[in-house]
Order: C-alpha cells, then structure tokens, then sequence
C-alpha cells in the first residue's frame, strides 16, 4: 500500500516538474504603460528635399515592462503650420536587445515607422514617413551622443584619444539654439578628467535635410566640473570657442570639432538616443 502511494506522488511530482518548465517557456503576464514625452519634429519633404520648420508635439507610447516591448504608438506632428495631425499606430513589432527597444511599425497614412526606446534612460525617438511625402524624425530636445571617440591636442603638441567622452545638446526649437554638455573629458595636460563641461549660452543651430549643424564662432563661457584629491571642484577655465557640431539623425552619425580652453577637440561617433 505504501509503495503504491509512494508510486501515486511520484507521478503527481513528474507532471508537476513538467507544467513547471513548460511555463518558464511562456512570456510573462503583460504589465503596460502609457507614457507621453515632448518631441521635436525635424520634417523634410520627401520629393524635394526641402527642409521645413521645426515642430513640437506629444508622443504616446505604450510599453510591455515585464516583456520589455513598446506595444501601442500615437504619433502627433503639425506640419509648415498646418493642423496637428494624430496617427495611432498599434501594429507594432519590438525587438529589445541590452535594454534598448527596437521597434518597427506603419498604418494610417504613417509608412517605414522605425523607433527607439532606452528602458534605461526613458528616452524615445521615432523616424517615419508620413502620407508618401514628408520624412519625420521625432526626438527628445536633448540628443546624446554616449558612444564617440573622442581626440584632444594640447599646447604643447601632445594628444590623447578617449571612447568614454560624452556630449548632449539641449535644442531649442524656436530660438535655433543649443545649450551643450561634454562629459568625462580627459585633460591629460593637467592629469585631470572634466566630468562635465557646461555652456552658459547657446550656440546657433542650423537644420539641414539630414539633421542639424549646431556652430558659434564667439567664445561661450562653461562652468566646468573635476575631481580633486576626492573631491569635485568648478572652474570656469574651458571656454567653447571654434564649434562646430553636426549631428546627423537620419544616418545616426556625429561629429564635433571645438576648442576646449586650451584643448583643440575633435570628435566622431553615433547619435544614441
């Protein structure tokens, strides 16, 4: 009798063990948000190639946390002063790879959707076609560059090359102005990494059919940070002058030559956000 019940929890343990690993092959249960962020819209008629203005709109976007998918997308973009148009896109293929989502998608009137969401940061970037005529690339006001390799010559004719500089640029859409951060630069001059390096006033920005060209031939004063003996300490000895930064978002690709206080700078790398 003992064997036979013994025998009886066996099986009930075998089919038990196996529901179990049947189930760890299942997504897990969708958990969704909602969420909305400010965009720029950089629009370029299709055909011609002519740049319009800049427009800022909303984004909706709907995300799956526990299968890290954007699921739903609701586009707004007004174009050359038009109305504000609204696209809902929920036929949506996502793809997420170390914490960045890739995601593809089109539908009433919006073709060639491609987007971008960090689960990371929560920055989100979309580029679309809209009707067959206008190219759309909607991003957050600031743009990354995090993966960039970055060059510095000094005064007296030594370099040094980084991968782990960094740069943001804050647009403004209606002035045509950036705000610029440069972040984790080696001054190897005075054996000190500047963990950020702040303009106090913007620069020009031009928007050309692939992105924008932020340049300002004046000298932008900085308020720049750096650690000491532990300690962060502020200086305001990194004037920008000479900068030139073109940030192309339709190839993802950026490049930047500036000087740095005494620091002849240049940069290459991909737009990241």
């Amino acid at each position: 009798m003992m064997k036979k019940f013994f025998s009886i929890l066996s099986v009930f343990a075998l089919i038990f063990t196996v529901a179990s690993c049947g189930d760890d092959n299942k997504e897990p249960q969708p958990e969704t948000v909602t969420r909305s962020a400010q965009m720029i819209n950089h629009i370029v008629k299709s055909a011609s190639g002519e740049v319009l203005p800049l427009s800022e709109s909303k984004i909706d976007y709907t995300i799956d946390r526990n299968n890290r998918k954007v699921t739903e997308v609701t586009l707004r973009v007004a174009i050359d002063g038009a109305a504000e148009t609204t696209v809902k896109i929920t036929d949506i293929q996502s793809e997420t790879n170390d914490q960045i989502c890739t995601f593809k998608g089109s539908g009433n009137g919006v073709q060639n959707l491609v987007g971008r969401f960090d689960f990371n940061e929560g920055t989100i970037r979309v580029n679309y076609d809209l009707d067959g005529t206008y190219r759309v690339i909607s991003t957050m006001p600031e743009i990354f560059s995090t993966e960039c390799a970055t060059s510095c010559i000094y005064t007296d004719g030594t370099t040094s090359k980084s991968d782990g500089t960094m740069y943001q640029f804050s647009i403004d859409p209606a002035s045509l102005t950036s705000s610029m951060t440069v972040m984790y630069l080696l001054d190897q001059s005075k054996k000190r990494t500047l963990t950020s390096v702040k303009t106090l006033t913007k620069a020009k920005v031009a928007v050309t059919k692939e992105g924008y060209v932020v340049e300002s031939e004046t000298t932008i004063p900085t308020t720049t940070t750096y650690k000491f003996n532990g300690k962060l300490t502020t200086t305001t000895l990194y004037p920008v002058s000479k900068l030139k930064a073109t940030i192309d978002l339709e190839n993802d690709k950026y490049e930047a030559t500036m000087q740095l206080g005494s620091i002849a700078v240049t940069a290459n790398g991909k737009v990241t956000n």
